[in-house]
């Protein structure tokens, strides 16, 4: 059984690259170029992460964060944040916000794979849902 992932990312490259990348180690990438289009990405489906850019054309990816975080149905999905604009303090946001993880781009595959195993070990051990 393979891992749902959501890739909320506007850069088509970047994302044939985490598709690509993420499939060798047997994750099935589900990719939306748009926050709107992940929210409802989520609304009709149940992911096991989501990978979210934070600059997003309309909704960024903060308002995502809240949608989801905060929402009419908060929901607990694991959320890494990849950022290739980083500020000062925005991995604290990021995290305080509701995310697992704050990677910045370009992004080192290493780190991505340990920040996926770190935010989908709960589920493997029976905490957090699942799908």
């Amino acid at each position: 059984m393979s891992i749902a992932v959501l890739c909320v990312e506007d850069d088509d490259n970047n994302a044939y690259l985490l598709q690509r990348r993420l499939a060798r180690d047997g994750l099935a990438v589900h990719h939306v170029a748009s926050a709107e289009q992940g929210l409802r990405a989520l609304a009709r489906r149940r992911y096991d992460l989501v990978l979210l850019d934070l600059k997003l054309p309309g909704m960024d990816g903060w308002a995502f964060l809240d949608a989801v975080r905060r929402g009419e149905r908060p929901d607990d999905v694991p959320i890494i944040v990849l950022s290739a604009h980083v500020l000062k303090d925005e991995a604290e946001r990021a995290l305080a916000a509701g995310a697992n993880a704050f990677l910045p781009k370009p992004l080192d595959f290493q780190r991505l794979r340990e920040a996926i195993e770190c935010a989908l070990a709960p589920r493997a051990h029976g905490g957090g849902g699942g799908p």
